[in-house]
């Protein structure tokens, strides 16, 4: 398959790529020619079925473990990152997860804080992370996944995730406004119902065929049109684009 975008020579480190989005992500960044680390936290042969997907298309990928909601894994993420490669270009914030559905009224202290820590701060310890490397030469890319969530409040015992979310994208475009002057872009990605082991998790297939009937386009999404896009703001192409939260929903 030819390259949609030149990415070779770029590094890529996408968390959260055992399945679904991020494994997308990492595959298809890896198809337009960047070295890719595949981040996991406990789906360790995700990671690996990824990293072997890769690999089997002549790409190089490697799989990291670590919690990136925790400061000390992360730096151990990039530190392995700089010793597989040297260098890295682009930061997909991918990790995320609705953790539990619950209403606000019975929520627990422990399932809110980890749902900021999994979709919120896992994406602030992750950028503050790399940006002394993206500010060194000069140039970077971080992609947030974020979600439609954000923008409809949360429904069905979701209103933290989606809290998280909205979040995640107030501070893609302060990030971008703090790094624009090193040409580092900064962009969210907001899909709608994409069809991943996230809602086999999550969603009620009568809810889930709901929310696709009410989409405009009558169809669920694929992991792999939002890893397109994901590529496309990799990409030189996508070089003056910055602080944008740009959905991949369906037209919801």
């Amino acid at each position: 398959m030819t390259a949609q975008y030149d990415l070779r020579g770029k590094i890529a480190v996408v968390t959260g790529a055992g399945s679904g989005i991020g494994r997308s992500s990492a595959i298809t960044l890896a198809r337009n020619g960047a070295a890719v680390v595949v981040n996991y936290k406990d789906n360790e042969r995700g990671a690996a079925e990824t990293v072997s997907e890769i690999q089997a298309m002549r790409g190089n990928a490697v799989k990291v473990q670590a919690d990136v909601t925790k400061r000390e894994d992360v730096m151990r993420l990039m530190a392995e990152t700089m010793d597989n490669f040297g260098r890295v270009d682009i930061l997909v914030n991918n990790a995320g997860s609705i953790v539990k559905l619950m209403r606000i009224e019975d929520c627990t202290d422990e399932v809110w804080d980890a749902v900021m820590d999994v979709n919120l701060k896992s994406a602030f310890l992750c950028s503050q992370a790399v940006i002394p490397y993206f500010k060194e030469q000069r140039s970077g890319r971080i992609i947030n996944i974020s979600s439609l969530a954000a923008q409809l409040g949360g429904r069905g015992g979701s209103i933290p995730y989606a809290t998280a979310k909205a979040a995640l994208n107030v501070f893609t475009k302060g990030l971008a406004n703090e790094l624009g002057p090193y040409s580092i872009t900064v962009n969210a990605i907001a899909p709608g119902i994409i069809l991943t082991p996230f809602h086999d998790r999550f969603s009620r297939p009568d809810r889930l065929q709901e929310v696709i009937n009410a989409t405009p386009l009558q169809r669920a999404g694929s992991p792999e049109e939002v890893g397109g896009f994901v590529a496309f703001l990799a990409s030189n192409e996508a070089g003056f684009i910055t602080g944008e939260v740009l959905g991949i929903d369906g037209g919801r």
